[in-house]
């Protein structure tokens, strides 16, 4: 096999398993998505998987995409479970629009698995800085687990 076709056929390898694992568009390596999403800083959440054996419940960001004036929709992308049924996270987030004072919580539940995003929210805020707390209580058939809850400030346009 010619050497310009081995360099293209391990570069192309190589960019499947980064695709693969998720690294692209997150922000780690890339250049990232095509919207003007950002990334939100969160004090870390820290659970328990409940499947116990499994990777533990841990995010520290919010993928942020504006849906409009001051609406955006805020996304949990970094959490997974290596267990093949996963398990279901139920998050909750609750938001503050510091310039406004208007106030709501959004709750979506989303089934966790390996490379599989986990909750998102759509929010109404307002425009302004609007503080949030995440928390989530992740189950499967046999019981619940709740995380920690962890808070940050996002810039609404």
């Amino acid at each position: 096999m010619p050497r310009t076709t081995t360099r293209r056929l391990a570069g192309t390898a190589v960019a499947a398993a980064i695709t693969a694992t998720g690294l692209l568009g997150t922000g780690t390596l890339g250049t990232g998505t095509a919207s003007a999403e950002t990334v939100a800083p969160l004090d870390r959440c820290w659970g328990i998987s409940p499947n116990i054996v499994d990777q533990p419940y841990s995010t520290a960001r919010l993928f942020v995409s504006p849906d409009g004036p001051g609406r955006v929709t805020a996304a949990v992308r970094d959490i997974s479970s290596f267990w093949g049924g996963g398990y279901e996270s139920v998050g909750r987030l609750d938001w503050h629009n510091l310039r406004t004072g208007k106030r709501g919580t959004a709750v979506d539940a989303a089934p966790i698995r390996l490379y599989v995003n986990g909750p998102t929210f759509r929010l109404n805020t307002g425009t302004g800085p609007v503080r949030v707390t995440l928390s989530a209580v992740n189950r499967n058939a046999l019981w619940s687990i709740p995380t920690t809850s962890c808070s940050g400030t996002l810039q609404v346009r």
